[in-house]
């Protein structure tokens, strides 16, 4: 999304704030803020003018940052599903390490190379479901597969 905003004449910086809710534009000229609504609102955003100013502490993420923000992203929604579902898998230690690993990577990966422009809802939870499924095959059964996933996928309906 970022990306797609950046490419408007005029525009000469587009964030996005570390919760990924706002967005903080720096504009040539007033006037193309229609622009990016209408930019927004086809990409199925909606788009409202906030006339608060951020906060000192506030931290914002560029295009090129927001990888970092998606790695991070990635690595909560891992610590919060492996520990309990290695719990009642009786994982080890070891398995659920490696478990955190590579739905991390997965996630990351799922989360930086799918654009939404005009993807139908819950595109992007099928595809990183599908990645998180690939990728954990060799760890852990396939039932246990499918359990995670099932899980993986609630968190992620949750979070939309």
């Amino acid at each position: 999304m970022l990306a797609r905003l950046a490419t408007i004449d005029g525009l000469i910086a587009v964030e996005v704030d570390h919760r990924g809710e706002l967005l903080r534009l720096k504009l040539t000229t007033p006037a193309l803020l229609d622009r990016v609504h209408s930019a927004l609102h086809a990409l199925g955003y909606r788009a409202d003018v906030d006339p608060q100013p951020s906060g000192p502490d506030e931290r914002w993420y560029g295009p090129a940052g927001v990888s970092e923000l998606s790695r991070e992203e990635a690595g909560v929604i891992a610590q919060r599903l492996v520990p309990p579902f290695a719990r009642t898998e009786a994982l080890s230690a070891g398995t659920a390490d490696r478990l955190v690993a590579v739905v991390t990577r997965a996630l990351h990966w799922c989360f930086t190379s799918h654009t939404l422009a005009a993807a139908p809802p819950g595109e992007l939870r099928t595809a990183c479901s599908d990645a998180v499924r690939d990728a954990i095959q060799e760890l852990i059964d396939a039932d246990a597969v499918e359990r995670f996933v099932a899980a993986l996928g609630r968190d992620l309906a949750a979070g939309a």
